[in-house]
């Protein structure tokens, strides 16, 4: 009995500490993380059941996700200020509120029959950023010439006294060996001498020239025309001709004085007049640049007064500004110093040309984008924007015209496709408006970064003047072949800043959706210029 309970006292025992024993070994073998996927066996017939409802998917868009990241996520266009569409436009300096369109809906290119509303939305098809500088938003007026020109060139730090011996031996050493020059900035090259056989085949854009010889606005593909309003008919009594601004094959322009017999109020128009005993297609021409002419409505664009179509011949009658047209302005101006006007005045005094500010230009610039922001709503190209084809006013007020092409003043400006009639301003026109003959709204963002560094070069070269025509179509191929990298681009002007070229260089980009539109355009000029007040006197 002894023998008996001792065993059945020890065994118990014995067993129960190698069980012990047993699981704390086990405990010690088990894996610290949790189990995965990847660490389980498959032969593991243990399940998991989850609900979708119940799964929560935490997503971190990653700054490297889009190029908007190199820009701190912001447009350079971008304002937070909302206020009435009524005061879109900048039309006097200072005086005009921002304007931000908060929402805007996708036309019919991007989705067809679509009514959604999208507030700022990213360009279509887009791998690329707007990444040059955001303007911040003060009332600090634009700097001078003089700022601008010191901020992008510094001048060199003057050489303090060295305060040991052996920097003056090192001094005396540097002052005996000459300094060479610094080189100058290299020039595009001009393309070699020989013939482009290639270069009237490779123009597919169609004659974009009225039949009085200027360009003719034209709506842009799948796009609604709109309502023309009507249009009083005037009397050719009533405007007297000063002298021809230009000539097409079927008509011409000229410079008159409109005023009613007998009324002291007389002021400067341009008349479009059609030569005597044309055909009727001729005449349908003329009546179907009248409608498009009629739906413009805008301070920054040459509006039509009225027509001539009771009697023969038929004209139309249009706005004509005192100082004539931009390109003319700039070449007879100089850029000042300074942004005062005690430097106006001493150019006055002294019989030079008038001096002209950095903000001036900017707001030269900023009217010609609100004026092309018009358009754009419109679905109206024009297709030949250039600063020859905006006219200057009283207080620098600018409208859009299109007597350009016809002048023969700047028949230069213009290409003869083969042995054709059609004239292109291919140093203006985008890759696609030259090659493929496609123009729209972007086609024109295009020729307004060219019209800007016409405004910043103060009009004194001509857009890739070191090449003949004939190199500016092989330059611009560059964008038909690949992505544009070999194109060489116009340079920068020497009083341009680095973000108001980098804006210009987006309007050169080769993917059209790209480029940024015209009210983003007018509002990046708007807020480089504010606190600009107007300091131009004539």
């Amino acid at each position: 009995m002894v023998t008996l309970g001792i065993v059945f006292c020890i065994v118990p025992l014995v067993l129960g500490v190698l069980y012990y024993r047993s699981r704390i070994l086990n405990k010690t073998k088990l894996p610290k993380t949790p189990p995965t996927l990847s660490n389980c066996s498959l032969n593991d017939t243990k399940k998991v059941s989850m609900k979708m409802r119940d799964l929560h998917i935490n997503m971190n868009i990653s700054p490297m996700s889009n190029g908007y990241s190199r820009a701190n996520g912001k447009l350079y266009g971008h304002v937070t200020m909302d206020d009435d569409a009524t005061t879109a436009m900048y039309h006097e300096p200072y005086k005009m509120h921002l304007h931000n369109p908060g929402y805007y809906t996708l036309n019919h290119n991007t989705m067809v029959g679509s009514d959604t509303s999208l507030k700022c939305p990213l360009p279509i098809d887009t791998d690329d950023s707007i990444d040059y500088a955001v303007p911040q938003i003060n009332a600090t007026p634009p700097p001078s010439f003089s700022e601008v020109i010191k901020s992008i060139s510094p001048p060199p730090v003057p050489l303090t006294k060295p305060p040991n011996s052996r920097h003056n031996s090192i001094r005396s050493t540097l002052r005996q060996t000459p300094t060479p020059p610094i080189p100058p900035m290299p020039v595009i090259p001009p393309p070699p001498e020989q013939e482009y056989y290639m270069a009237s085949k490779m123009c597919l854009a169609s004659n974009i020239q009225g039949v009085t010889g200027t360009v003719i606005y034209a709506f842009e593909e799948d796009s609604m025309q709109q309502e023309e309003r009507n249009v009083p008919e005037i009397s050719s009594h009533h405007f007297h001709p000063i002298s021809n601004l230009g000539e097409g094959v079927f008509g011409v322009v000229q410079l008159c004085e409109f005023g009613n017999n007998g009324n002291g109020n007389r002021r400067h128009v341009a008349v479009k007049t059609l030569k005597s005993g044309v055909t009727e297609e001729v005449k349908d021409k003329f009546l179907q640049e009248v409608k498009i002419l009629s739906i413009l409505d805008d301070p920054n664009i040459v509006s039509l007064i009225g027509v001539v179509t009771q009697s023969e011949p038929h004209a139309m009658v249009l706005e004509y500004m005192n100082y004539g047209d931009l390109h003319q302005f700039l070449k007879h101006h100089v850029t000042e110093e300074g942004s005062g006007s005690p430097h106006i005045m001493a150019n006055r005094s002294t019989n030079r040309r008038p001096t002209i500010s950095y903000g001036a230009l900017v707001y030269i610039a900023s009217q010609i984008a609100s004026g092309m922001k018009h358009l754009e709503s419109m679905n109206l190209v024009h297709r030949d924007l250039s600063a020859r084809n905006c006219l200057v006013g009283f207080g620098l007020d600018i409208k859009i015209s299109d007597f350009g092409m016809s002048r023969s003043l700047y028949s230069s400006e213009y290409y003869k496709v083969g042995d054709s009639h059609t004239s292109l301003p291919i140093r203006w026109m985008a890759w696609e408006s030259i090659l493929q003959g496609r123009f729209s709204s972007k086609s024109d963002v295009w020729a307004f970064g060219v019209t800007l560094w016409e405004i910043l070069t103060m009009a004194r070269r001509m857009p890739y003047d070191e090449l003949s025509n004939e190199g500016v179509l092989e330059n611009i191929s560059h964008c038909h072949l690949g992505d544009g990298s070999g194109m060489s681009m116009l340079p920068q002007p020497a009083i341009c800043p680095r973000d108001m070229y980098d804006m210009m260089t987006a309007c050169w980009r080769a993917n059209e959706k790209q480029r940024p539109p015209f009210w983003e355009i007018q509002m990046f000029l708007q807020r480089k210029n504010l606190g600009y007040t107007l300091d131009y006197e004539h």
